[in-house]
């Protein structure tokens, strides 16, 4: 597990808070007790969304000293139940990453990285020869490698908005979800197209038989003029008609050995940028 400090306060100014309450011993002033509360936030990119959490760790006016650990749920559960709370503060203070900047009514912000699966974070809080533990949950998506390919950026060059060179690529499938996939940073670090299967729309072709998938708004590394970002989705997305991808003839496809044909809209704030097929060729 990587770990990054990040100073993110543009972020938090629009993040929506995950599930933190306030309680006794978190605000500031004269507090008998020493306590670190957790505030979890989505990260943005080009963070990875599916396995990054960003966190504010804020401490009270007792606290002089605070840590930080994360580690598996099932690793979480089973130290509690040998050694229970204080067993574990103890081990979160030996094993885990001081927050330096956490002394008295104070705060750190700190991003998590690479967290697949179920995770527990915990923060403990020292000060007057007392400690205190608040933790929080995360889940990352897990994701299994399919096939390595390239992906060719035809849609962009049709449009006549540029030529991009092709790209290496993964298709990955997500662990708990098998009509979920996604093309791992073809975009840019952090910037996966993810692809959602239709279960039961199929389609059959010279190359084949497929199976239907939708492509959500996504945002792309590119971009376009003074217009920020590129973003890509589906015929269906853009016209806020499903029709359009399951019965219109502007289907995105993926063959069995996960090549896929993606028919796409690329769009900025101010508006469409024109449509037409990308693809996806496995080794």
């Amino acid at each position: 597990m990587k770990r990054f400090i990040y100073r993110f306060a543009a972020v938090l100014a629009t993040a929506c808070l995950a599930a933190c309450t306030a309680d006794e011993g978190t605000l500031p002033g004269n507090d008998a007790e020493p306590v670190v509360t957790i505030y979890q936030y989505a990260t943005a990119l080009p963070y990875d969304v599916d396995t990054d959490t960003a966190l504010r760790f804020v401490g009270n006016s007792a606290t002089e000293q605070a840590y930080y650990f994360a580690e598996p749920t099932t690793d979480y559960e089973a130290r509690i139940a040998s050694s229970g709370e204080a067993g574990y503060i103890d081990y979160v203070i030996h094993n885990g990453t001081a927050l330096s900047d956490v002394k008295g009514a104070s705060y750190s912000d700190v991003v998590l990285t690479g967290l697949a699966g179920e995770y527990t974070i915990s923060a403990v809080a020292v000060g007057g020869g007392k400690t205190s533990i608040r933790t929080v949950n995360f889940t990352g998506i897990k994701w299994t490698d399919v096939t390595t390919g390239t992906y060719y950026f035809d849609a962009l060059a049709a449009l006549g908005r540029g030529n991009l060179d092709p790209r290496p690529t993964v298709l990955q499938q997500c662990e708990t979800d098998e009509n979920l996939y996604r093309l791992k940073d073809v975009f840019g670090a952090g910037y996966h197209l993810k692809l959602n299967i239709l279960p039961g729309y199929t389609g059959k072709d010279e190359n084949g038989e497929y199976r239907f998938f939708r492509v959500p708004d996504t945002e792309t590394s590119i971009s376009y003029g003074d217009y920020g970002h590129i973003f890509v989705r589906d015929i269906g997305y853009w016209q806020g008609n499903d029709g359009f991808v399951t019965e219109g003839g502007y289907e995105s496809g993926m063959y069995e050995d996960g090549s896929c044909f993606l028919y796409l809209q690329y769009h900025v704030s101010a508006g469409s940028l024109g449509f037409d097929y990308d693809s996806f060729e496995a080794d």
